[in-house]
């Protein structure tokens, strides 16, 4: 059963970059800074984060919880293990990505991140992937006047605690606290990287067949 997107709600989409090689000029009176970036054969580059959050219900619009622990099921991947440990109708998926160069040779590094939980490109997991992909795209496709945040959810710690696992959001926005979880819950912004995270499963899936 493909995932519905009528229903999901509280939608949020995070990216955070870091460019070492940039940081680098700036930081080149830093020995600390120095000894890493002169390590034998290594050369920092680019990192890259993705979050998206959000909340699946199983309600007249659709099953969509259901849809979540069934594809888990299909892929036989635990639900104790992918199930999101702020919120169980929460799913949060994460992508971090580094681009460096060994000896001159570029690598990247991908890790895909379920609820906490590491998930590992490789066969057994494909369906899983598959599930993820068809639900971001459709998010990525979903009418901007569909997307409901709901404020109770702004004021929870659903929000402030688990958006990014280990932070509080609180604690770091301050007194911007609301201006920037809305713009993080923005619809266009959410629809963006959404496309985003596609383009990015699309590639490392077409990379991993081609092996």
């Amino acid at each position: 059963m493909e995932p519905t997107f009528t229903g999901i709600k509280n939608i949020g989409y995070l990216k955070t970059s870091f460019d070492h090689a940039a940081m680098s000029i700036i930081k080149d009176t830093d020995k600390g800074w120095q000894r890493i970036s002169r390590m034998p054969g290594s050369d920092l580059g680019l990192e890259e984060s993705y979050l998206l959050n959000v909340q699946l219900t199983d309600d007249f619009n659709g099953k969509h919880y259901t849809e979540f622990t069934n594809a888990l099921k299909k892929a036989r991947l635990p639900f104790s293990e992918f199930k999101n440990p702020v919120n169980k109708n929460f799913l949060n998926f994460f992508i971090s990505r580094e681009f460096y160069k060994e000896n001159g040779r570029p690598f990247k590094d991908t890790e895909f991140i379920v609820n906490g939980k590491d998930l590992k490109l490789e066969d057994k997991n494909l369906s899983f992937f598959s599930y993820i992909a068809k639900l971001i795209r459709g998010i990525a496709q979903k009418p901007s006047k569909e997307f409901i945040v709901n404020n109770d959810y702004l004021d929870s710690e659903y929000l402030s605690k688990g958006l990014c696992f280990g932070d509080d959001l609180y604690a770091i926005f301050g007194k911007d606290y609301y201006d920037e979880v809305r713009a993080i819950h923005n619809p266009q912004t959410v629809k963006e990287g959404a496309k985003e995270i596609d383009n990015i499963i699309n590639t490392e899936m077409m990379e991993y067949f081609n092996k």
